[in-house]
């Protein structure tokens, strides 16, 4: 199980996401593909848990300059075994 302060690498994303003028979103979550995070928290939203990922580090910035929230469906834990209970 995921919870804050799991280290998860991203292994996709949501086919839908667009990038418009103003939000690269696509560009984003693409470039977070294949990198580790720290599950920042965990936000549940109509019965879908969300992780925050501080990913700016895909920018070139501050890792808190840009978040993200993604299914758990599209990360995996990088040490699954260190995070059971």
């Amino acid at each position: 199980m995921i919870s804050t302060g799991t280290i998860v690498v991203v292994e996709g994303v949501p086919d839908h996401l667009q990038d418009d003028e103003e939000m690269r979103t696509k560009e984003l979550f693409l470039g977070c593909v294949g990198r580790k995070f720290e599950v920042i928290s965990i936000t549940n939203v109509s019965g879908t848990n969300l992780l925050e990922l501080e990913v700016g580090e895909v920018f070139g910035e501050p890792a808190y300059m840009h978040s993200i929230w993604i299914e758990e469906k599209y990360v995996s834990a990088v040490n699954p075994s260190a995070h059971k209970r």
